[in-house]
């Protein structure tokens, strides 16, 4: 008897010790792939996804024969009445005597540059705008192309031309060695070099430090001789009544100049200024969220205007509000600074409708 405690016990204590392997092992690749997966602001989550349903897609069409020969129908046709066969279905798929083969030109957010073959009445413009997409917030503007292809304004385009468009307005360059972001930032024109590590198909050699390698390709957002940057509205903090719900009336929640503006890739406004500068709520309402993110907004706050709108307030150096605390509109929540993914000091300013970022510039005052 107390052999067979002793095998249970043992049992118990091997069973224990691998399962607890096994747990160390799972945590460390969910990890793995949870940083993956956040890297470059979720570039790489697409593909993951897609890769995934491909596996899944491969493992049903594999494993449906072996399922169908390991339990065969008892009806004497071999198949329930009204199945369709996997040969049938296969055969539906691949036919594709119907299929529209017509090509449609994507209007979708482009990561390479593409020719395109200049049609009769085509001018520079109408081609920018042909490649543009307000409601994605993708612009390309003529500058940006005839930079690209090294010619100016005033060419004369003929029939039959093939010039490269690229996938943002800006400027499309190759790494030297010894450049760098701030470098090439100054260069063309950037306040400041957040655009570049926010364009999500922008690559680096060091991921923490935006190391560039000579000889890469690198699209600078925005990249020209820029015009005089326009300034904020000055924003004085200020301490109201607080309350739940919001205005409906968003103010300027800092002052500064605006470095980059809101796109398909970026989703906010960047607001620059020293580090320290007082950040307010853009309107009344309650912080849903204070949080620190090392891959996207470092330490930032979202508030719930209870209206349908919600406001995100991020790379802070300092909160000073809590989580379910109700703030009112202009009430200081925070100081500004330059932590998560950020190269200097801004604050990184967005506005949400429902599940939807909007351009903060539609409803700030």
């Amino acid at each position: 008897m107390g052999d067979i405690v002793e095998f249970w016990r043992s049992l118990g204590w091997y069973a224990n010790k691998k399962l607890s392997v096994f747990g160390a092992y799972f945590e460390t690749g969910k990890s793995l792939v949870v940083t993956v997966l956040k890297a470059r602001r979720g570039t790489y989550q697409k593909p993951f996804l897609h890769v995934g349903m491909v596996l899944l897609a491969t493992v049903a069409v594999v494993s449906t024969p072996i399922i169908v020969n390991q339990y065969p129908t008892s009806a004497s046709s071999g198949q329930v009445a009204g199945a369709v066969s996997p040969s049938a279905v296969l055969n539906a798929a691949t036919d594709i005597s119907e299929v529209n083969t017509e090509t449609v030109e994507s209007l979708k957010p482009r990561r390479d540059v593409v020719n395109y073959e200049v049609r009769g009445g085509d001018t520079l413009s109408s081609i920018a705008k042909q490649f543009s997409n307000e409601k994605l917030g993708i612009v390309i503007d003529v500058d940006s192309i005839a930079n690209l292809n090294n010619f100016s304004l005033s060419k004369v385009l003929k029939p039959g031309d093939v010039i490269k468009i690229p996938p943002v307005k800006g400027i499309i360059v190759k790494v030297s060695s010894g450049e760098t972001i701030y470098s090439l930032a100054k260069k063309y024109g950037l306040p400041s070099p957040q655009p570049i590590i926010d364009w999500p198909y922008n690559t680096f050699a060091n991921d923490e430090t935006f190391a560039l390698a000579a000889g890469q390709t690198l699209v600078i957002p925005g990249g020209k001789p820029p015009e005089e940057a326009p300034v904020a509205p000055r924003v004085i903090a200020t301490t109201p009544p607080v309350g739940g719900g919001g205005t409906g009336q968003f103010r300027w929640p800092t002052n500064g100049i605006i470095t980059q503006y809101f796109s398909w890739y970026h989703p906010g406004d960047d607001i620059a200024n020293a580090v320290g500068t007082s950040v307010v709520a853009a309107d009344s309402g309650r912080v849903i969220s204070v949080a620190y993110d090392n891959h996207d907004y470092g330490y930032h706050v979202i508030i719930n205007h209870g209206n349908g709108y919600s406001t995100l307030y991020g790379h802070l150096s300092r909160i000073d509000v809590s989580e379910g605390q109700n703030v009112g509109r202009g009430q200081q929540i925070g100081l500004m600074g330059s932590t998560g993914r950020s190269t200097g000091s801004h604050l990184h300013f967005e506005v949400r409708q429902g599940a939807n970022r909007i351009n903060p510039l539609s409803v700030l005052k």
